[in-house]
């Protein structure tokens, strides 16, 4: 007669995840379970962080059963225990949920000329176009933008918000030794490298993001267009 069933392990496909993520528990026993099933308890240290059902049923003859297991939106790494009960013996694993990566993500737009494009004026430290990163994910605490229109020459600016404008100033020396084109209307353009880099409240930063863009400099700055 082969030995009443008690519990073997619990095991999880990932043990690190970001939340949100719905990974999957298996609770195995050590033989089949009995008519009517063998009824596992589970538990998790951290329910804030990690939900799992109060109990998953291995089905009669049957040696294992899966479980889903629900996570929470963290802002720093926590850990949870899944703990696991049958027929006297409790087995654990361990699980560890992650707050979303920092992403930069954004557009420019300008009311003029519109995506990846943007207006100086009508005052030389003004700029037309929205840069708008509140498509950006992770904890962010402040995004850092720079650009600049010749290489090795960027100015830039930082913010609490998700949405500012480029602040050029009145340096006309920005667009020094600047190249452009024509556009698909024949409007001239100079043109801009926009950068942008989002950071949390522990200084982690995302890989750097960067987009070419048309800047019309309306005449400004000693330009003829």
């Amino acid at each position: 007669m082969p030995g009443q069933a008690t519990l073997s392990s619990v095991s999880l496909s990932q043990s690190s995840v970001t939340g949100q993520s719905q990974p999957t528990g298996t609770v195995t026993l050590t033989a089949s379970a009995p008519a009517g099933g063998a009824v596992v308890s589970l538990a998790s240290s951290n329910p804030g962080a990690v939900q799992v059902p109060a109990t998953v049923t291995v089905p009669s003859g049957s040696t294992s059963a899966t479980f889903r297991i629900d996570t929470s939106t963290v802002s720093s790494e926590v850990s949870s225990t899944i703990t696991a009960s049958y027929g006297g013996v409790t087995r654990t694993a361990p699980l560890s949920v992650n707050p979303p990566p920092l992403a930069a993500i954004y557009t420019v737009t300008s009311p003029v000329k519109g995506t990846d494009g943007c207006v100086l004026g009508p005052e030389t430290d003004e700029v037309d176009c929205v840069l708008d990163a509140k498509a950006s994910t992770g904890f962010i605490d402040r995004w850092i933008w720079r650009y600049w229109t010749v290489e090795g020459s960027p100015i830039g600016h930082n913010t609490a918000d998700p949405q500012s404008r480029p602040a050029i100033g009145t340096r006309c020396s920005f667009f020094d030794n600047a190249r452009g084109g024509d556009d698909a209307q024949g409007s001239r353009y100079i043109q801009l490298t926009i950068e942008l880099v989002v950071q949390d409240k522990l200084g982690n930063r995302s890989a750097p993001v960067r987009r070419a863009l048309r800047l019309y400099p309306n005449r400004l700055c000693g330009f003829s267009y």
